[in-house]
């Protein structure tokens, strides 16, 4: 832990049910490391708290804060955004806090650790739609003039779809499908589009409240080492990365995301970064 006096600066990370993260050794280690005199804590709070807590945080002259889940698209309605569903990065402005989502370009990124880009895929399937296939999804669209084809697989309703297709709306550009989230949908998904190069992301927080998507796994016998599967889970992935990783399939967890977000997150506080492997030895350390 850094030393703290009266002059150091307050940073953290808001949560519900994040017992584990990584966060506060990653940040923790680059205020050190960039010589910056701050402490990045831990905050795990209910929704009913948060809006009274980002007042407090900003009374404390708290400095900015990392948001993940289930906060993202709450945190999103009580602040200033670029017309953002969901925000993962708190900057203190002059007025108030604003926000961020370095989540999708973090996971872009974090693609180049697989040796690849997504300008290399013809077509993507997302599971989940929470806040961070959002972003996920909003950057894609933003990134890519025509391609990937889009396929979301998540619980459908008015309100989920609606968050997604606003996730695009700045460059409507993709074919967009929605999907229920089934294992039948996802199977047809993968039969339907054999002979594309896809990227295949697991964004559901599923495997952290006990669901291993095990019912899932047989999708996998349409999928091909031209394609690549991302399980955005870093600590506990789902049996479709454990499987397609014990078939020798191309795979990735959610560790380049993780740290790539957390480098633009400090860009936006700080105006710079310390360097991937930085916070790659401040992982493996903590």
């Amino acid at each position: 832990m850094p030393p703290i006096s009266g002059d150091t600066l307050l940073y953290g990370l808001l949560s519900q049910g994040a017992k584990y993260t990584l966060s506060p050794a990653m940040h923790n280690r680059a205020a050190k490391i960039l010589g910056k005199d701050l402490l990045y804590a831990h905050f795990d709070l209910k929704a009913e708290r948060v809006k009274d807590f980002l007042l407090l945080f900003w009374h404390m002259n708290g400095q900015g804060l990392n948001v993940t889940m289930p906060h993202k698209n709450l945190v999103a309605s009580l602040v200033k955004t670029e017309g953002l569903e969901s925000v993962n990065t708190l900057v203190r402005g002059p007025l108030g806090w604003i926000g961020h989502s370095t989540d999708g370009d973090g996971f872009l990124l974090g693609l180049h650790e697989a040796h690849a880009n997504i300008s290399d895929f013809d077509a993507v399937i997302i599971l989940g739609s929470g806040g961070a296939a959002q972003s996920i999804l909003r950057s894609i669209a933003l990134t890519t003039a025509e391609r990937p084809l889009m396929t979301i697989i998540h619980r459908r309703s008015k309100a989920a779809d609606q968050k997604l297709r606003n996730a695009i709306s700045a460059a409507p550009v993709q074919m967009l499908t929605l999907r229920s989230m089934d294992e039948t949908s996802f199977i047809d998904t993968m039969k339907e589009s054999l002979g594309l190069k896809r990227l295949i992301i697991q964004a559901t927080s599923a495997p952290k409240h006990g669901n291993t998507l095990a019912g899932y796994v047989p999708a996998l016998d349409f999928m091909t080492t031209e394609d690549l599967l991302v399980d955005l889970i870093y600590d506990q992935p789902s049996e479709l990365y454990s499987v397609a990783t014990q078939r020798g399939l191309p795979t990735q967890d959610g560790l380049p995301m993780l740290i790539e977000q957390a480098r633009l997150s400090q860009k936006l506080w700080w105006g710079e970064s310390v360097t991937y492997e930085d916070l790659e030895r401040a992982i493996k350390e903590a």
